[in-house]
């Protein structure tokens, strides 16, 4: 029996709903707040495009670094967690990027272990 791919959207700790892909695109200036919008792919091949809005409650971090909404990137893997607003928008609680490369340690013994 194949096994199905990882859900690209589901509820982390039966609390926040969480979604992650690519980001497709960041507006900073459209009303009624800045917004991302973000592209996963579900089973079957289906295409998932979500919007949320990113308010002064919203965290978005690099790795363990904060980042501003200018230094989102097209292109880039992201995960949002987000609550239902008002409207029908989806406001971002947290965008988290995964980081292009993550340093473990850097040795200069031959005896030097990494983790």
């Amino acid at each position: 029996m194949p096994e199905e791919p990882a859900p690209a959207a589901r509820t982390v700790r039966g609390i926040m709903p969480t979604i992650w892909g690519q980001l497709e695109k960041v507006e900073t200036l459209s009303t009624p707040a800045p917004n991302i919008e973000v592209k996963t792919f579900l089973s079957h091949g289906m295409v998932l495009r979500v919007r949320a809005k990113i308010g002064a409650q919203t965290v978005i971090a690099r790795g363990i670094e904060r980042v501003g909404v200018s230094d989102l990137h097209k292109g880039e893997f992201v995960e949002v967690s987000y609550r239902h607003g008002n409207g029908g928008w989806l406001d971002a609680d947290t965008i988290y990027v995964r980081p292009e490369e993550v340093a473990v340690g850097q040795g200069t013994d031959v005896g030097d272990h990494y983790v």
